[in-house]
């Protein structure tokens, strides 16, 4: 990998841990400190988070659409900007209107600025080994939380939440614009002559209808992980606290999540050699019902909590490489970011819906049945990715004599 792909990955990285950290993980500490100073419930404050979701929703086939015929720089350039308006409208808010408003323009950009965006950019800068790119990038995404969660309560301590997110504005214009201005590329800056480099265009050169059928199965499985990710990322520690631990338990198990994906990242770079996009799908969601499983089958003890945390962990550390790689294995990189708006589109409208569909069972029926609900819904993405990869294997052409990579059939 040439020495000006791993320059971007790097900025790009550090822009995906200030996106992520500025935008959607700050309700996670800022949310009670914005409804305290605007005199409205919490529950209007994170309603102004899912409206930004679906936002989100709505403009992402839009957003890939403008990637593709204009280039990724310019796209996430913009986006940044537009995020830090946001940010800025919600740190002056006096009511909901503005509260509402700044989220408009935040979920505007989010699809931009986070994965998609910087999974796009990287398709055309590194060319042939993209994967590698987005493993790498991924890396950076995860840390995320780990670092703008004291930085957020520090500065809410320190400046109130209101200074605090001014100066998240002002991360998103410096440096995020301005790398994303510097390092995205665009649509010539690709480097020629990549091993791989047709392969990694050309996708599988699918018949429409058969591309029809894979894209839906794609939507699905993503659509139906995003429910999970969200329903168990608002509602983790009461799962955990379902079990009857105490809060040391809860607590300990829950910070598995983080290394969990960070590790699981890390094996599947160190895989990319011998087994191939579609090879690496099906094991990886497979961790997502075996998350649940041992949620619901083992005995409620400090390990069975932990190993639930840690497979769900890995799963979903995983599940995001594979929405940007296997996506590009299988369709190519031709309007290959208006594809992932296509398949974010609906997953970002189930997950904005996810955590209060999801309280709701649990309050009708108990933490069990919520567990149960999540399990089936794993199933189905586990169903509809193999169903995808099974109909990737039929319509990939026959490996050359000697081809070392790609796994059984």
């Amino acid at each position: 990998m040439s020495r000006s792909v791993g320059a971007a990955i790097t900025a790009l990285g550090v822009t995906q841990i200030i996106g992520w950290g500025t935008t959607h993980y700050m309700p996670a500490i800022l949310s009670g400190p914005i409804a305290a100073g605007l005199g409205l419930s919490p529950t209007t404050v994170l309603g102004g988070f899912s409206w930004g979701l679906l936002v989100a929703a709505a403009s992402a086939r839009t957003s890939g659409r403008l990637m593709d015929r204009h280039g990724a720089r310019r796209v996430m350039t913009a986006a940044s900007i537009i995020a830090a308006l946001g940010l800025l409208v919600l740190a002056l808010a006096r009511g909901w209107p503005a509260l509402f408003l700044a989220w408009t323009l935040i979920g505007l950009a989010m699809r931009s600025i986070l994965y998609d965006g910087a999974f796009a950019a990287l398709t055309v800068l590194a060319g042939g080994r993209a994967r590698r790119a987005i493993s790498l990038l991924t890396l950076f995404g995860g840390f995320a939380s780990t670092v703008f969660w004291p930085i957020g309560a520090w500065l809410d301590a320190w400046l109130g939440w209101r200074g605090a997110l001014a100066v998240y504005a002002a991360l998103n214009l410096v440096p995020c614009a301005l790398l994303h201005a510097l390092f995205a590329g665009g649509a010539r800056d690709r480097p020629a002559g990549e091993p791989g480099d047709g392969e990694a265009q050309a996708g599988l050169g699918l018949p429409p209808a058969t591309a029809a059928t894979a894209l839906r199965l794609a939507a699905l499985g993503f659509t139906l992980h995003a429910f999970v990710a969200s329903a168990v990322s608002a509602h983790l520690v009461m799962l955990l606290g379902s079990f009857g631990f105490g809060a040391a338990v809860v607590v300990g198990a829950a910070s598995l999540m983080g290394a969990a994906q960070v590790v699981a990242r890390i094996a599947e770079m160190s895989l990319q050699s011998r087994y191939s996009e579609t090879t690496i799908a099906v094991p990886s969601t497979a961790l997502l019902p075996a998350a649940f499983a041992a949620a619901l089958l083992l005995p409620a003890t400090p390990w069975a909590a932990a190993l639930f945390v840690a497979l769900y962990g890995c799963a979903n550390g995983l599940l995001t490489i594979v929405r940007g790689s296997l996506t590009l294995a299988v369709f190519g990189r031709r309007g290959y970011a208006e594809l992932l708006g296509r398949i974010a589109a609906p997953a970002l409208l189930v997950a904005a819906a996810a955590p209060v569909l999801f309280s709701a069972l649990v309050q009708a029926l108990g933490p069990r049945a919520g567990l149960v609900l999540l399990a089936a819904f794993s199933l189905g993405a586990l169903a509809a990715i193999a169903s995808l990869v099974r109909l990737a294997h039929r319509q990939a052409p026959a490996p050359a004599p000697g081809a070392g990579r790609g796994g059984p059939p």
